[in-house]
């Protein structure tokens, strides 16, 4: 039974493979007694037939079982070999099967190596994409070797790409995209940002720059190949190639391609060595047959290595699943003892709040009871008060008949008028006398200074008099004020005194 998607595809993969393996070596065995019995009047065409029978699954399921199995050793290179190493890690497995799902990255094959920089520093292992990359030049597509370094920043930093030609070709010198190295240099590297930039489109850039100026052409027969490390030591140091210095460079005297004449002239050679090829062809299917069986063991140790894989995996699956239900049991208690510790802060803040709710009320109330009582107190100084005023509206009716009857008997000397005047402020005591005629003294002094500024401006004193004048009468004011705010604070200290 089995428990997910990815091992019934494991499992069909596998069932394929042994189809194919089973149906090679009976071919095998069949293309053997053919060659046995003397049959060999087409031998190219038995080939083609092995060959057709051993893949002979449907394009679409295939593609989808290669697109599984390579994502399956993705996992298992990240999970194993490159545990820890790369920051977001689902970002990579993303951009890495988005790629592989494309006709660009068909032919990209997931693997581990350091990462060499041309400042000679290595890092740890990290994922590379390794195959080939379709370009189409002059309408004929050719492949371009590849490898796709991922390095442990990324997404945030570029991929590195490098050109790995075969022995038969060689770098273009002073390509515009292309160091003597075989680092790839282009815009949208150099302007790359993780938030809009991926794998797939890298892929369609280079192809698309590839294919507008080739970095590799068919080296020449004779001519000396140049190692990669020659080349990546040349570059320790150097720059890449400015675009416009790269436009304006030597072109090659080769052609970025020559493989089409190259298969005219093999095929002439095929017309003169036909006799020979014949005599061997024989041979060559005889090899082939004991390959078939070859690969037909291969296979199935690869199964067995993959069933041991996969049941190493789902052991490792089971203990981190264990190891997940712990932590997540530990966590969970965790934040339930960080509740209940804050529930029982709150309620603690909220006992406490009610304490204070309880003794504010105490205190309104208490402040009520004395409102009240002050508000009986301050209605019973009213009564005295409205008992005062009627008394005091009495003894001024007297004092106006007293008034209305002196008028009567027409006394109207100087020193009677004087008397009347002296009797409309009568001070109450002796506070109220010393106050009634230090604001006497204090308004006269005011009416001095205002007829001295007056003679000033008229000329009719002089300036030094003015100033003496004004010095006197501004020092016996100053003590005739504070002889008054003297008073007024004696009598608020004792208002009934």
């Amino acid at each position: 039974r089995c428990r997910s998607s990815l091992e019934v595809q494991d499992w069909l993969f596998s069932l394929m493979l042994h189809y194919s393996a089973i149906r090679y070596y009976f071919i095998a065995l069949s293309t053997t007694a053919r060659v046995a019995i003397g049959e060999r009047e087409q031998p190219f065409e038995v080939k083609n037939i092995i060959l057709n029978e051993v893949f002979k699954i449907n394009s679409s399921t295939h593609s989808k079982i290669k697109t599984t199995a390579m994502a399956n050793n993705l996992h298992i290179l990240l999970s194993r070999n490159l545990s820890g190493v790369y920051r977001d890690p689902q970002r990579l497995i993303r951009d890495v099967e988005t790629l592989q799902k494309t006709s660009l990255g068909r032919n990209l094959n997931p693997t581990t190596e350091p990462l060499t920089s041309n400042d000679g520093s290595v890092t740890p292992s990290v994922l590379v994409l390794n195959g080939t990359l379709p370009m189409v030049y002059r309408n004929v597509t050719y492949n371009i070797p590849i490898d796709l370094y991922l390095p442990p920043q990324y997404p945030q930093r570029a991929p590195i790409v490098y050109v790995r030609p075969v022995s038969s070709m060689a770098i273009k010198e002073n390509h515009r995209h292309v160091g003597r190295d075989g680092m790839v240099y282009m815009p949208y590297l150099h302007e790359w940002v993780a938030q809009t930039h991926d794998l797939r489109e890298l892929c369609v850039w280079m192809s698309s720059l590839f294919g507008s100026e080739p970095p590799c052409y068919a080296r020449p027969a004779g001519a000396p190949r140049v190692s990669a490390a020659s080349n990546v030591a040349a570059s320790y140091g150097s720059r890449p190639p400015a675009y416009a210095q790269a436009t304006q460079s030597t072109t090659n005297t080769y052609s970025p391609y020559v493989a089409a004449s190259n298969s005219n002239n093999n095929r002439s050679r095929e017309a003169e060595e036909q006799e020979r090829r014949k005599q061997q062809q024989i041979e060559k299917e005889v090899a082939e047959a004991n390959l078939a069986a070859k690969i037909a063991r291969e296979e199935s140790l690869k199964e067995a290595k993959l069933k041991a894989e996969q049941s190493r995996l789902q052991k490792d699956h089971e203990e981190k699943l264990s190891s997940m239900r712990v932590m997540a049991t530990s966590k969970v208690e965790y934040e339930l003892q960080v509740v209940f510790r804050d529930a029982k802060d709150d309620l603690r803040v909220t006992l406490k709040n009610q304490k204070l709710l309880d003794y504010g009320k105490e205190e309104i109330q208490q402040l009520l009871k004395e409102g009240e009582e002050r508000k009986e107190e301050l209605m019973a100084l009213n009564d005295e008060m409205d008992g005062a005023v009627k008394e005091l509206e009495g003894w001024l009716e007297a004092v106006e008949i007293q008034q209305q009857q002196e008028g009567e008997n027409g006394n109207n000397n100087s020193s009677s008028q004087s008397s009347k005047v002296d009797q409309i402020a009568l001070p109450v005591d002796t506070h109220s006398s010393q106050m009634l005629q230090l604001a006497a003294e204090n308004a006269a002094i005011d009416d001095c200074f205002y007829f001295l500024d007056q003679s000033l401006a008229q000329k009719n004193i002089p300036l030094k008099v003015f100033l003496e004048e004004v010095r006197k009468l501004s020092k016996r004011q100053f003590t005739v004020k504070a002889h008054l705010i003297k008073i007024r604070d004696a009598k608020a200290s004792n208002p009934f005194g």
